[in-house]
């Protein structure tokens, strides 16, 4: 069992302790479950109801709680020194189980130290595997990948040709990266499927949900860069760029070759369409409909479909509406006018 001083805990998250700071801690939990030995956290000031209940032996709090009778940590950011704290009870070393005899390892596939290939894996001829990677069981790669030290792929993913997985990824199970971008010309009534020869490299620091789709790029590469972290089922197509420290929320759908700047946020169901840029800092509130370039910084949200030429005619009058509704209210109080005077006459 993992033990430290409440000292200890405040010196990694950054925080200062109240009271006792030799006390030890076992372990955390939420305030209602919380029990002696354990520390808990609290958020939001307006919970400060649940903390006067909690049997928790220390709390971690905003810096701007009034005094409480309890040994605390104060940060300005709980939330973030709780997962730090539980990242620390959590974490435990691996132990390598090397390779199982009841997976597939091809031709020339070199494979460093320490690390875990499960029953029923599959490595294509020419992968390379390095230091400390955990291959879960039916895990998939093709030809000539790259997975770098200390990457976990869950179950039943999937890494196709040729791709570059990076360091300390997570990728959670039923996920495939590589598959075939969307990609073909019209020929009359029909479409002719155009080759999709490039690659997807995922930096490192990434991770990616359950049941996502990364699709390779039609030439060069789909880059997923460092830090971006994606929740589940997300599609994600080919020639996109995602840039660092990005998070996608679930279901959101990025169409080919679009430029995604760093620390965006896409709320979820968010619907992006192809060969735009979104610059850095962009929020989009969940189930909106991108459709042209975003300028650094904005918060942006909303969507709604109808005929294409009347949608157009509308944007134009939308950004007017401020100006518009200024204009109605003088007219307004000019009517007004007009009519007590008319009423005096």
């Amino acid at each position: 069992m993992k033990k430290a001083t409440l000292e200890e805990l405040a010196t990694l998250v950054g925080g200062k302790v109240e009271g006792d700071g030799t006390l030890e801690i076992t372990g955390m939990a939420s305030l209602e479950e919380a029990k002696e030995g354990e520390i808990s956290f609290l958020a939001e000031l307006k919970s400060i109801p649940r903390l006067e209940k909690t049997r928790a032996s220390a709390v971690v709090v905003p810096s701007s709680l009034p005094s409480f009778p309890k040994p605390l940590i104060r940060t300005p950011n709980p939330y973030l020194a709780y997962a730090k704290i539980q990242a620390f009870f959590s974490f435990q070393t691996p132990f390598p189980k090397g390779i199982d005899p009841r997976s597939h390892i091809g031709r020339d596939v070199k494979i460093g130290r320490d690390v875990s290939i499960y029953p029923f894996v599959s490595i294509g001829d020419g992968s390379q595997i390095d230091d400390r990677v955990v291959l879960y069981p039916g895990v998939y790669l093709g030809e000539s990948v790259r997975v770098g030290e200390g990457t976990a792929l869950y179950p039943n993913v999937v890494v196709m040709d040729r791709c570059i997985i990076g360091k300390r990824v997570i990728v959670h199970a039923g996920t495939i990266i590589g598959s075939d971008g969307f990609g073909f010309a019209r020929d009359g009534f029909r479409y002719v499927k155009i080759p999709q020869v490039g690659i997807v490299q995922v930096d490192d620091e990434v991770e990616i949900g359950a049941n996502c789709a990364v699709d390779r790029a039609a030439m060069g590469k789909t880059w997923i860069k460092r830090g971006v972290k994606t929740d589940n089922l997300v599609q994600i197509g080919h020639n996109v760029t995602v840039g660092e420290d990005t998070i996608i929320v679930a279901q959101v759908g990025i169409a080919g070759s679009t430029k995604i700047g760093n620390r965006v946020a896409l709320g979820g169901q968010v619907g992006v369409v192809g060969h735009i840029t979104i610059g850095d800092g962009v929020m989009v509130g969940g189930q909106s409909g991108v459709a042209q370039d975003v300028a650094p910084g904005q918060v942006i949200s909303g969507t709604l479909a109808f005929p294409h030429r009347e949608w157009l005619r509308a944007q134009a009058v939308f950004q007017k509406l401020p100006e518009m509704k200024r204009a109605l209210a003088a007219l307004e109080k000019k009517v007004k006018t007009l009519e007590e005077k008319i009423g005096k006459e």
